[in-house]
């Protein structure tokens, strides 16, 4: 098959994050198969217009918002004859539907709700919401949308009331190369994601700053435009051992994740949350927000717990229960490792190809 990706990112960009790991991943395993696989996406400063990495060709034009009008452009010039489009809703699709005469399946990765009004100006919100709520709803009302998880597949039911909306779940996988490695001798927690303000760092270096009698290193790993204002919030909470990353690579991604006792992920709403499998992978138990996406990669008990969204006091307890009780600690490091082997990349971009394939039949 001919597959044409829109995103409006891609590894090259400096915030990519789950989304683009999710495509990037399955697409990598597409093109070992045979498959023809462009992505086209926005360009970056000093990034080329052109690439390709891991069988991925990779076609980049326009910024943040110019991207939807460029790519149109570049479709039609270059890419009629694909066989399948897959549009990616990052809160507004690219409304291929309305001009590619390809199937095109809808992936959307989560509803964003309350994330236009944290992360955008109130024009830009308003618009937003009303493209995701009530504009592509209409548009993609007879397409395969695909999703990641459970909760947000529940989510796009109220959007797509038709009974003519077509939902598929294909969760997402965890890198081989994620194994168990050797703990730090003194407590260590880990945040891996991007700095977003829905993400709600704040939130987590909070609880941090009422563990100091335990002395934990706090690891943010991520780049991102909140990361100025939680860097003012630590220093006047007084957190003198919170390291601000910035993008890792592979490696040191792996290293950190190994000897971090704990990952917390305090996110307002996410569509699975794949960072919590690569920390389960490397037997390292995860704390998460009881919201959406967050609920569904995390296992209570096996992989993790769930606090309810935004409680200081509940995190701060439930870091410190795991901070000090070893034997809890090491007991669900082992079952979140055996958690994480439900995931791969080659299943999930097996299932993905499958409906490729059926909208391509139809």
């Amino acid at each position: 098959m001919r597959i044409v990706i829109f995103n409006w990112r891609c590894f090259r960009h400096s915030q990519a994050g789950g989304a683009e790991l999710y495509l990037h991943k399955q697409a990598a395993v597409w093109a070992d198969a045979g498959h023809e696989v462009t992505w086209l996406t926005s360009r970056p400063a000093g990034v080329a217009r052109k690439e390709e990495a891991e069988g991925i060709q990779f076609v980049r034009c326009g910024g943040r918002l110019s991207l939807y009008i460029c790519a149109a452009f570049e479709f039609l010039r270059h890419f009629r004859s694909t066989d399948v489009i897959i549009d990616v809703e990052n809160g507004i699709p690219f409304f291929t539907q309305l001009y590619a005469r390809v199937p095109v399946v809808l992936l959307i990765f989560h509803v964003h709700t309350d994330v236009w009004k944290r992360e955008e100006s109130w024009l830009m919100a308003r618009l937003g919401s009303w493209l995701e709520q009530k504009v592509m709803p209409r548009v993609y009302r007879r397409n395969m949308i695909v999703t990641i998880s459970e909760s947000s597949s529940k989510m796009i039911k109220q959007l797509f009331p038709s009974k003519d909306a077509k939902i598929k779940i294909v969760y997402s996988g965890v890198a081989q190369d994620l194994v168990p490695g050797k703990k730090a001798d003194s407590p260590e927690i880990i945040y891996l994601g991007r700095l977003r303000r829905y993400k709600s760092i704040d939130v987590l270096l909070n609880a941090v700053s009422e563990l100091a009698d335990l002395s934990p290193i706090l690891h943010l790993v991520g780049q991102g435009d909140d990361e100025q204002r939680l860097k003012d919030l630590a220093g006047s909470l007084g957190l003198e051992k919170v390291i601000f990353h910035g993008h890792v690579d592979e490696d040191k991604k792996r290293e950190l994740l190994q000897r971090s006792w704990v990952a917390v992920n305090p996110s307002s709403m996410e569509g699975w949350g794949i960072t919590n499998i690569e920390a389960n992978a490397c037997g390292t138990p995860v704390v998460g927000a009881d919201v959406p996406g967050i609920r569904d990669s995390i296992c209570v008990g096996k992989s993790g717990f769930l606090v309810p969204y935004g409680d200081v006091d509940a995190l701060t307890l439930q870091l410190r229960n795991l901070i000090q009780d070893h034997d809890l600690r090491l007991a669900l490091g082992s079952t979140a490792v055996d958690w994480a082997k439900n995931y791969s990349w080659e299943a999930s971009a097996s299932s993905f190809v499958e409906i490729l394939e059926s909208v391509c039949s139809d």
